[in-house]
């Protein structure tokens, strides 16, 4: 299947190399934290990010939760190494 972004809550991530499967839990602005001040935060900008639960017997169970920014999703996504399909 081809990509269809953007992505969303619910998104299933197949991971063509390492054959798992993920689901996207949730999005979010990395530096949006009360430990981050505003002149930061205007300094680096908005870097959103989404945690993923992979399924599958090769990962760990503590390693099922994951982050990854979403620009490196699209990046991952439009080479091949994950695939997006939409959420129904």
């Amino acid at each position: 299947m081809e990509s269809t972004l953007p992505f969303n809550i619910g998104d299933i991530i197949i991971d063509r190399v390492n054959n798992e499967i993920g689901i996207l839990l949730r999005r979010y602005d990395l530096f949006e934290d009360d430990m981050y001040s505003i002149e930061e935060r205007e300094k680096y900008g908005i870097m959103i990010a989404w945690d993923i639960y992979w399924t599958g017997i090769s990962i760990w169970p503590y390693e099922r939760l994951q982050t990854y920014t979403e620009e490196g999703l699209e990046i991952l996504t439009e080479n091949g190494v994950l695939e997006h399909v939409k959420n129904i």
